[in-house]
């Protein structure tokens, strides 16, 4: 007579072993795509920081170069530290400096400028902030 094999319970074990493995992953894969999405999320708005610095630039270079080339001078409010203006939700300010230079005996006009664009509050993980500087010149015609 056969005796009937004895269980072991082998099959249960590795079944439940399997099931926290798998839970395992499905709860890194979710962390991931969270923090993937999150990155992308802030690369966007960096973009964004900086594109909005570059038209404060833009902005600085046509005030200096367009609208005051014969009264030479830093661009003039709105864009100013005191009353930044905004573009696409992002405080713009628009800093200046200008140097006169004479080269060959003709006044060359240095304008520095500096745009800082920025969203958010400091220690919050919304806040982005990018600066921008340029220099262009100007001699008088």
């Amino acid at each position: 007579m056969k005796h009937p094999r004895r269980q072991t319970g082998f099959t249960l074990i590795a079944a439940i072993f399997l099931l926290v493995v798998v839970a395992g992953l499905v709860v890194y894969m979710a962390n991931m795509r969270s923090v993937q999405q999150t990155t992308l999320v802030y690369g966007v708005q960096g973009a964004r920081a900086f594109q909005a610095a570059r038209s404060g630039i833009e902005w600085g270079i046509y005030q200096a170069l367009v609208v005051t080339p014969l009264v030479p001078g830093c661009p003039a409010a709105p864009p100013n530290p005191s009353n930044p203006f905004t573009v696409e939700g992002f405080q713009v300010t628009v800093t200046c400096s200008l140097s006169t230079h004479i080269e060959a005996g003709t006044p060359l006009h240095v304008y520095r400028l500096e745009a800082l664009a920025q969203s958010g509050t400091f220690p919050s993980l919304d806040f982005v902030q990018r600066r921008i500087r340029s220099t262009v010149s100007l001699a008088p015609p």
